[in-house]
């Protein structure tokens, strides 16, 4: 194994928490003075500032927001909070196993909500006295029911079933994301299986653990699946830090993970590739000092590496820091930046080029130097040539992919442009063109499209 991992660019350019911590502020504050209804308001404000007069009625008193394949219902007044949100519905056979594991839910995975039985079918409820709905307890409550929800209707439906009360909104990826996703998957999932049976030999299982575990994350980075395969995903990402058993077993059923992924067929992963209305973030927001002190202990190890030219140990210790950081946040939009510039050029590059290109950027994450990083990088690319062509404006092309999905998702005439950047796909994929001349092609062809 003698280079770096290849870099894929997401499905969703940027991920940035959009919940307003001002607005939660404001909730807090209201519910100290008893002002229980604005406290209320300020909360969903705090998620989403459209959510009040998208999803409410005129009266303010009534609130029905999609998460998923559930809805969540929202009934308050001067006496009290209800919230319930319709599940799944019994099948006809395999009833009992069904309800064993809901019992589970509700004494093992479960709070303050609960899943209750009515008439065959099973919903969510909490009910609570208006003086009662604590902010920080209802957001809560919310997240819990938004994800116990979410999580376990593809698994009641798939093994039991189940039938959902309420079928989500969803809106598929394009063809060209869909074909663009299989191919990099298969090139992901190579990488991944070269690397194992590179490092087998020398029972090296340490590095193994962290290839496939980087793997997995890299494949939840730039495909953002939903449904089954999502929790399929995160069911095996959870596996590979499990302490009962020996690491030999934990990297065999990592790889048995990486090669089903392989052998998906497009059909059976497109499935899987939509947009889907949520209520709830399913990650929680990003905030630089806790990517400091979960990257502290890393980083002195790989600074002790950098420094013995260990770039191999120090560049697979770095992409599982990143990659983890994507998979556990809604991230920054500068962290961000920083981040995806130092993984996009650091891409299938030899070790010993790609190491300094990931520590600076790690570096700048530890230190707090995110604009000073932008600064260097320009100043190397002036020194440096092909540094300057390979050096593509990353944020710029995260902007301009996020006006693509939109316009696409508005249907403004995308058919040309998405053969086009099909093509280039194509060619990325089957190494024609390298990662940052497909990102510069795109961004040509973005300006002439878009006017941006």
């Amino acid at each position: 194994m003698k280079q770096n991992l290849t870099f894929i660019p997401p499905v969703i350019a940027s991920t940035e928490s959009k919940l307003n911590t001002e607005a939660f502020d404001t909730s807090v504050e209201a519910f100290e003075n008893q002002e229980y209804l604005k406290s209320f308001y300020s909360l969903l404000d705090y998620i989403n500032g459209e959510f009040r007069t998208k999803y409410g009625n005129v009266q303010g008193n009534e609130f029905h927001i999609p998460h998923g394949s559930i809805v969540v219902n929202i009934k308050l007044d001067n006496e009290k909070l209800s919230i319930t949100a319709p599940f799944v519905s019994l099948p006809e056979k395999g009833r009992i196993p069904l309800l064993r594991q809901v019992a589970g839910l509700n004494f093992n995975a479960m709070d303050l909500s609960r899943i209750y039985l009515k008439n065959n079918q099973l919903t969510f409820e909490y009910t609570c006295p208006i003086q009662l709905i604590n902010p920080y307890k209802i957001y809560y409550i919310l997240e819990e029911i938004c994800r116990t929800g979410d999580k376990y209707d593809d698994e009641f439906e798939t093994k039991f079933d189940a039938q959902r009360i309420y079928e989500p909104k969803i809106t598929p990826y394009s063809a060209a994301d869909i074909n663009r996703i299989y191919k990099a998957l298969q090139i992901c999932c190579k990488e991944c299986l070269e690397a194992i049976k590179y490092f087998e030999p020398s029972r090296k299982y340490g590095y193994i653990w962290n290839i496939i575990d980087t793997t997995m994350m890299k494949f939840m980075y730039f495909a953002q699946p939903q449904g089954q395969l999502l929790n399929d995903m995160q069911k095996a990402i959870c596996a590979m830090d499990r302490e009962d058993l020996p690491l030999p077993e934990i990297v065999a059923h990592g790889k048995a993970v990486i090669e089903k992924l392989q052998q998906m067929s497009k059909e059976e992963l497109a499935e899987n590739l939509y947009y889907v209305e949520t209520f709830i973030p399913a990650k929680r927001r990003s905030n630089l000092q806790n990517i400091q002190e979960n990257f502290e202990d890393s980083y002195k190890k790989i600074s002790h590496y950098m420094e013995s030219e260990d770039y191999m140990t120090a560049c697979i210790m770095m992409l599982y820091k990143f990659y983890e950081m994507y998979y556990y946040n809604n991230l920054q939009e500068d962290v961000n930046k920083v981040a995806a510039d130092a993984l996009q050029k650091s891409s299938a590059q030899p070790w010993e080029k790609a190491a300094p290109i990931l520590y600076a950027a790690m570096e700048a994450i530890m230190e707090d130097e995110l604009d000073e990083y932008d600064s260097d990088e320009e100043d190397d690319e002036e020194d440096d040539e092909e540094e300057e062509s390979n050096g593509a404006d990353m944020n710029q092309y995260m902007q301009n992919i996020q006006a693509m999905q939109q316009q696409m998702m508005q249907g403004k005439g995308m058919q040309d442009y998405l053969q086009q950047v099909q093509i280039l796909q194509q060619q990325m994929l089957s190494g024609q063109i390298s990662v940052e001349e497909y990102t510069a092609k795109v961004q040509k062809l973005v300006a002439k499209n878009f006017g941006n």
